[in-house]
């Protein structure tokens, strides 16, 4: 099987599990999704560690940390993006970002990697121009989030205690009596405990339904940026291997390293997060395998990127694993969670499905015709 024949499977791979790996959350309430993305974040590490075993102990390189970050800043608004927008248009429209800039990193050597030019650079233009027409109509459809009933059963761990915000109570003369007192501090404190935990599970507050749309677009864009810059530490590396010490041609002795500065970044945040919401996060204890599920499916996702990436290159790699995990989101948005529906919404998103996997395919083939 040649090199372009491998690295086009595992672009299928990837962009299978990257647009199916946050089905499993999805289903329940993960409110900010701080916690649930550190414990995705840890199942990525614990793949991590099964690879780097399995490539017989490779050496350490921190510098291959730093994608990691840029990885896990972008992912921290994943699942706001995704309580605002829908799973499908937010994973197209910060794919969108993310492969014009990945794109064009590997094709015109940005960040101080070497430009990997394909042999047929017209073909290469022409579905990359596809692939971000499709995004961009992706970026019409109006989803329709359907709401769980059952928001009130998944807050157990979260401090939510079902109090009467209505009980008023703890005047001046209150201080004159320790019980009354107390009563009156201990109520106050449950209302206030309440109000975190209400803005802890919707952070995006009272904002319109117009308004949540804007800003989930602009964080989806945000994220994009992140996205894209993540593997260009190990590119690098790579490219200048003379540079560095044990530095290998191949990628598979970078994934612990890239593994491990998420989940230090993860960590990091995470702590951030108890110090800020004075050590009352958000804990749905439902989330816990799913998210432990999803870390999984992320980390084949982006094993299988780093074989495509050695076998290909990111002017290849990145319009189709940017893009083409959309398309599978978008499906499971329409025939799973039915956040897309209406003739409209379903003939855009049938002509945005093809229009991205048409250009994904000419991107592919421009490598060798």
């Amino acid at each position: 099987m040649s090199a372009t024949v491998e690295g086009l499977a595992a672009c299928a791979v990837s962009s299978l599990f990257f647009g199916s790996m946050f089905v499993p959350v999805k289903r329940f309430d993960a409110g900010d999704g701080i916690f649930a993305q550190w414990v995705m974040c840890s199942a990525i590490l614990v793949v991590g560690l099964i690879v780097n075993a399995g490539a017989n102990f490779p050496p350490f390189h921190p510098l291959a940390m730093l994608g990691g970050m840029f990885w896990t800043i972008g992912n921290v608004t994943a699942i706001p993006i995704m309580n605002m927008i829908g799973l499908g248009m937010g994973i197209l429209i910060w794919g969108t970002t993310n492969c014009l800039l990945g794109w064009a990193s590997g094709r015109f050597g940005l960040f101080g990697i070497n430009a990997s030019v394909p042999k047929s650079p017209v073909l290469n233009y022409f579905g990359l121009m596809l692939v971000i027409v499709g995004g961009v109509m992706f970026s019409q459809i109006r989803p329709t989030p359907k709401h769980g009933a059952s928001d009130d059963q998944e807050n157990e761990e979260s401090g939510g205690s079902g109090n009467d915000p209505e009980c008023e109570g703890g005047d001046s003369d209150n201080r004159a009596t320790p019980v009354i007192a107390n009563a009156a501090r201990i109520e106050e404190d449950a209302r206030n405990e309440a109000e975190l935990t209400s803005l802890l599970r919707h952070p995006q507050g009272g904002l319109t339904r117009s308004q949540k749309r804007v800003v989930g677009i602009v964080m989806s864009l945000c994220a994009g940026v992140f996205y894209g810059v993540t593997f260009v530490p190990v590119i690098y590396m790579q490219d200048h291997s003379e540079d560095f010490d044990h530095a290998s041609k191949q990628s598979l002795p970078y994934v612990l390293s890239h593994y491990s500065g998420i989940f230090l970044t993860s960590t990091v945040i995470l702590l951030g997060y108890l110090a800020y919401t004075k050590n009352r996060p958000f804990v749905n204890s439902k989330t816990i395998l799913p998210s432990f599920t999803a870390g999984i499916m992320w980390s084949l996702a982006q094993l299988a990127w780093f074989v495509a990436n050695d076998r290909l290159s990111q002017s290849i790699t990145f319009p189709i694993n940017s893009m083409v995990p959309g398309v599978c989101a978008a499906l499971w948005s329409v025939f799973y969670f039915k956040e897309i529906e209406g003739r409209r919404n379903l003939r855009v998103l049938s002509i945005a499905v093809l229009v991205t996997l048409t250009g994904a395919m000419l991107v592919g083939i421009s490598k060798d015709l």
